[in-house]
This record gives C-alpha cells, structure tokens and sequence, in this order.
C-alpha cells in the first residue's frame, strides 16, 4: 500500500512538473509571436529573451548564447534599445539589461504608432504632391466619369455601412437632413458607427450641417405641439452628447430643425454626391434603403434648397447641451 500511493504520489509530480512546463512553453510561444507582430527579426526576439533570462550580460557573451552572429550583434542590440526593451550600463565593455515585458509591451505599442504615425504622414505628403502633379498633368484618366452614377443599398445596416465610408471620404462640406420622433433618442445607440464617422470628419476640418425635422403636415402647429418638439429636441442633443460627444460645440459642427416633415431626405456630400434616403415605414426611426447619387447638378440644385431652409426655416434654440 505504501509503495502504491508513494507511487502515485510520484506520478501526480511529474505531471504537475510536465504541465508546468507546457504552460511556459506555451506562454513563451505566445510572446514570441507577439514580439513577431511588432516586426521585431527572429535575431533581435532571440536576443531580448536570452538577456531577459540570463539579465547582465556583454554584446560578445549574448553573441553566443543567443547564437547571433557578430556582424549583427550591434544591430540587434541598437534596435532593442531604440524599442525600449533594453537597458545599456556604459562600462567597458558595456553591459545589457532586459527591461521587464509588461513594460515592453506598453514601449513597443508606442513605438509601432508613432512609426506608422510618421509613415502615415509621409505617405499624406507624397499624395499631396502626386494629386497635384496629376491634376496639372494631361493623363489618359478624369478625375470623375461625366454625366450621373448612381448605386443603392438595402437595410439598415448596408446603408450605415455605405454612409460610414463615404464619410470617411469627405474633404470639405456635408449637409445632412434627418427626421426626429418618439422613437430616435431610443435608437441613437445603434447609430455610433455613423455618428463617430460625423467626429472623424469634423477631426479632419470638415464643415457640418445637420438639420433634423419633425414629422408634422405643413398645417399651423399648436403651441402645444412646439412646446413638445422642442423638448424632444432638447433631450436628442444632450443624447448625443453624452452617448458621442457630438454637439454643437464642437467646431465645424451647426445643428438646427424645423418643424414641418421633409418630402424627401437627402445627404449632400462635398457638393458633388448625394444621399436620397427612404424611411422605413414599418419601423419610423430607421432608413430603408438608400440610393447613392454622383451628379453635381443635382448636389447643386439640392444644396441650394437646403441652404434656403437652413436660412430662413430652420431654428436653433439657445439652450445648453
């Protein structure tokens, strides 16, 4: 009986001892292709983790251990340093510290953006100038295909997804009509994509203009009835506010309404595309489908009446979001 639980005893060791390493291999591994990720060479993961284990050690000695050639040594070494992963003690010969990898991970993330940051803005510059080159230039292309092109999409979320990429596409200007009811401010959550696309555009120095009409005929309003729009109104934008911080003071950004419904609802975008948008009328607070318009003499024609109504119809109350 002793020999049978000494035994087992022995057996439930060796198991604990195997899974403790697997779980380290495995955690390792998973480190490995972290540090993979952050285009980090096969050399320099070898050589943060073979300082990180041994910790002090010279260029020569953490040649051989981590078997990296010499010619690559320094290299290896000057880009763990310049990614934060290492400390240099300046002795001779100089000495080389792992630095610990929760603090790794937040280095080499900042880096990694502030690497594509730079890239990014390169790459701006070079569009700059290549747009320019090519709107001087008497290329085999036009900058846009004559006369009318025209597309649709179905459902709310192919039309969310549609207004999403076009807004990401805006340079200048975009005019936006909507419809307020009983059932908007229940709805707004759904609409993040959308209204997060609005900040990435005024972020870029887009101009906005956002007017949102109630549902009434053209027949005279109660006062009654301005007094309860006016409320709703009041309650949307502080929604929008503290679901988005998308409000009014936000520079770029002009929201007002009126009272009467529109015929149709249009988006126009930088003067040259437009939205003509189809309330669903089974579900009133969403858009059914949406025909995605490219004529700018349409955009013209729409804008002008937009810009009428904004003038002359529309309110903008004084109160605080």
């Amino acid at each position: 009986m002793f020999k049978i639980c000494f035994r087992s005893e022995t057996t439930f060791f060796r198991f604990k001892t195997q899974s403790k390493y697997m779980n380290q291999n495995l955690l390792l591994e998973d480190l490995k292709q972290f540090l993979k990720s952050m285009k980090l060479s096969n050399y320099e993961i070898r050589g943060y983790l073979t300082i990180l284990k041994t910790q002090l050690l010279t260029a020569r000695e953490l040649g051989k251990k981590a078997r990296i050639p010499i010619g690559r040594i320094y290299d290896v070494l000057e880009k763990l340093n310049d990614t934060g992963m290492i400390e240099v003690q300046e002795s001779r010969p100089k000495v080389y510290k792992a630095i610990s990898p929760i603090l790794v991970f937040h280095n080499l993330i900042s880096h990694y953006k502030a690497e594509n940051q730079r890239k990014i803005e390169a790459l701006l510059s070079q569009a700059k100038i290549l747009e320019t080159k090519l709107s001087q230039s008497k290329m085999w292309f036009k900058e846009e295909a004559p006369g009318t092109f025209w597309s649709t999409a179905f459902g709310s979320i192919s039309v969310m997804t549609l207004h999403i990429k076009k807004l990401d596409e805006l340079q200048e200007e975009l005019l936006m009509t909507g419809f307020l009811n009983k059932d908007t401010i229940n709805v707004l959550p759904y609409g993040k994509g959308l209204f997060l696309g609005l900040i990435r555009a005024l972020n870029r120095g887009v101009n906005l203009k956002l007017l949102w009409s109630f549902e009434f005929d053209q027949r005279p309003l109660t006062e009654t009835q301005k007094a309860e729009a006016f409320i709703l109104y009041q309650e949307f934008q502080k929604k929008l506010k503290e679901l988005f911080n998308l409000s009014t003071e936000l520079e770029g950004l002009e929201m007002k309404f009126i009272y009467r419904k529109f015929p149709t609802y249009y988006d126009i975008f930088d003067r040259k595309r437009v939205f003509i948008k189809l309330q669903n009328p089974v579900k009133s607070a969403q858009i059914f489908a949406c025909l995605n318009v490219l004529d700018s003499n349409l955009a013209k024609e729409l804008r002008e009446k937009f810009l009428a109504i904004w003038s002359f119809e529309a309110e903008e109350p004084n109160f605080k979001n």
